[in-house]
């Protein structure tokens, strides 16, 4: 089984003339932590976009885990994923947007339960058993049955974040790095520029 986790070759993006990728090639071993660091519009939010293919790249290939990402390839030949097979290949793959998009009608507690629920099929109990976990973890369980209006921008954020550690991802792409988190094994900072 190999340790690389995450691999990109030659990945180039443009918004009209404005070039935000320009051959990005970069790998990420199983169970590193990598921060993508750089000035604002600078692509470091379109390169998160292009590993879970929520933003098609123009050139280049990325593979998450082996498998190339929102393509199946038969030899030389990709063909782009239909919606169902790229939503069937991104289930294990979660990404926290710099917009922390929890639904202001739930609790924090809802927000985390909600998606491993319906997604995952997790029961009730074991998906709340696992958000109160990983709430006590960043020392918020006292704030699961707040609503989002009643939480700080970083509570919002380690809600968020506990949502995609409750799923058991394989991989989670966090386009900002706010986190209470401690159990990384090991980070690297690469300039995006």
């Amino acid at each position: 089984m190999s340790t690389t986790m995450v691999r990109v070759r030659g990945v180039r993006k443009s918004f009209q003339a404005n070039e935000v990728l320009h051959g990005v090639d970069l790998e990420v071993e199983r169970g590193e932590t990598v921060c993508i660091i750089g000035p604002s519009g600078s692509g470091k939010s379109t390169l998160l976009r292009c590993l879970n293919h929520l933003e098609p790249a123009d050139d280049g290939l990325i593979e998450v885990d082996g498998k190339v990402i929102g393509y199946r390839q038969d030899g030389n030949v990709l063909t782009e994923l239909t919606p169902r097979a790229l939503a069937h290949q991104r289930i294990g793959i979660g990404m926290v947007f710099q917009q922390f998009n929890l639904f202001p009608h739930m609790t924090a507690r809802q927000n985390i339960t909600e998606a491993p629920r319906r997604a995952l099929k997790l029961s009730h109990t074991e998906a709340n058993a696992r958000a109160e976990e990983l709430m006590a973890r960043v020392g918020l369980s006292h704030k699961l049955d707040e609503y989002p209006e009643k939480l700080s921008g970083g509570q919002q954020h380690e809600v968020r974040t506990t949502t995609r550690t409750v799923e058991r991802l394989r991989l989670t792409l966090l386009s900002t790095a706010r986190t209470r988190r401690r159990h990384h094994v090991h980070s690297t900072a690469r300039p995006c520029a």
